[in-house]
């Protein structure tokens, strides 16, 4: 059977919705421009900011939209101290001089955080979006929605939030991402140049209710919903801290019936839990960051990778899990005691691994944790730096403080769903 398809032709409707589109879109245009207009008339003709002008004019207001450019007429005038304003633009959520709507700005900021490059977003916003705007504009749209984000942060309590009867989960970690040096861009070869490259620690931390905790399949779970708190480069433990508490209240930190924080050995996550959690939470060591420490006894002990360092871990790693620390502070009385060598080395892991589990002596209830249905580990703060990563740590991303803080920070908004959020912050 023949085809009546045109030679090169992917299909008759190839292309036809977007031709389609385009030959609608300037009616659609001036539909939504009058619409746009007609708001504007009535609520400047009761409006008491705009009666209260003198030396009343007409200005025109001209921003993009996803529609195309609309133009519109506004009462601008001097207010009793002689200040030429317009109040017209506050009530629609316009900055003076705004060059896109609050709806296409929002499109590029969904497509820049989607894609992670803003000409990537540009790209993309053309082909599958029907937008056009250019990755400059894209950047602009994002530095200035991330110092919104920086100095209006959210005040309601989450959607998500934890009540009277529900468990509240807290952990918190760090990853490094790739900034740009001081002499990032001269060449390389040139060995007495400092650092092109610089690494830098970003805190990030997961909160969710237990009950967001679901089993996926066998022993996986996910969690179904979640909020996530993270800073840029150079942000200190204390002001980190703060940021956390202040989101953890949002959540329900004070409401919930439990409340756990579940972290690594981090010095400095311990500081923050004894600084801001101590007295509203329950903090637990990562099962297996303990693990880790107990293998590294267990190799110095009994050698490195032996089935016998395997077995001595594993009775005691059983144990912590499903019983409690007793055998473990056994075996290190026992140790310190009588030291199976008189290898200096030996007796110093002895004794420095005798510290770390003392110290955390009162983070391993794991076996009732487990019992509540606490998570025991620590991975789903460390999925999170995994997709972080994934996404801002990818080949050939280098970037600079500021570029990365604003990104971030939006990418935090959208991913807690108050990406709207960062609007109203712009109009207060």
């Amino acid at each position: 059977m023949e085809k009546n398809v045109e030679p090169g032709r992917i299909s008759p409707l190839a292309g036809t919705e977007r031709a389609f589109f385009d030959g609608c879109r300037e009616e659609l245009r001036r539909g939504y421009e009058a619409s746009i207009q007609r708001l504007v008339n009535t609520w400047e003709a009761s409006s008491e900011e705009v009666a209260a002008l003198t030396r009343k004019r007409f200005r025109q207001v001209r921003f993009a939209t996803f529609f195309g450019t609309v133009v519109l007429r506004c009462r601008e005038g001097a207010t009793a101290d002689g200040h030429w304003t317009c109040p017209t633009l506050a009530y629609l959520g316009l900055r003076p001089n705004q060059r896109y709507s609050p709806d296409l700005e929002r499109r590029m900021a969904v497509l820049v955080t989607e894609t992670l490059s803003y000409e990537k977003a540009a790209g993309a916003g053309a082909e599958a979006a029907w937008l056009t705007f250019s990755d400059g504009a894209a950047h602009a749209v994002i530095t200035r929605l991330g110092e919104a984000a920086q100095t209006a942060p959210p005040k309601r309590p989450c959607t998500r939030a934890a009540g009277p009867e529900d468990t509240l989960i807290v952990m918190a970690d760090g990853w490094n991402a790739r900034h740009r040096g001081e002499n990032w861009g001269k060449h390389k070869t040139d060995r007495n140049l400092p650092e092109r490259v610089h690494w830098h620690e970003i805190r990030s931390a997961v909160l969710f209710k237990l009950s967001a905790l679901l089993s996926v399949s066998g022993k996986r779970k996910a969690i179904m919903e979640k909020h996530i708190v993270a800073v840029p480069a150079e942000t200190s433990p204390y002001d980190f801290g703060v940021l956390l508490h202040r989101e953890a209240v949002r959540m329900g930190l004070l409401r919930a019936k439990r409340v756990f924080f579940v972290m690594d050995g981090g010095v400095w996550l311990w500081h923050i839990y004894q600084d801001r959690f101590e007295k509203c939470s329950k903090a637990m060591l990562d099962f297996y960051h303990l693990s880790q420490h107990l293998h590294a006894l267990g190799a110095a002990l009994h050698g490195t990778g032996s089935a016998k360092a395997q077995a001595w871990c594993a009775k005691i790693l059983h144990s912590l899990k499903h019983k409690s620390p007793k055998i473990l502070f056994q075996t290190l009385d026992a140790l310190l005691t009588e030291p199976p060598s008189d290898d200096p080395a030996v007796l110093e892991i002895i004794r420095e691994q005798d510290a770390y589990f003392r110290n955390h002596a009162e983070h391993m209830d794991y076996a009732a944790n487990a019992a509540l249905g606490v998570p025991i580990g620590s991975g789903s703060v460390e999925s999170l730096c995994s997709q972080f990563q994934n996404r801002l740590k990818r080949t050939g991303q280098f970037w600079t403080k500021a570029g990365f803080a604003a990104l971030l920070r939006v990418m935090v908004r959208k991913w807690n769903g108050e990406l709207d959020s960062l609007w109203l912050a712009s109009a207060a």
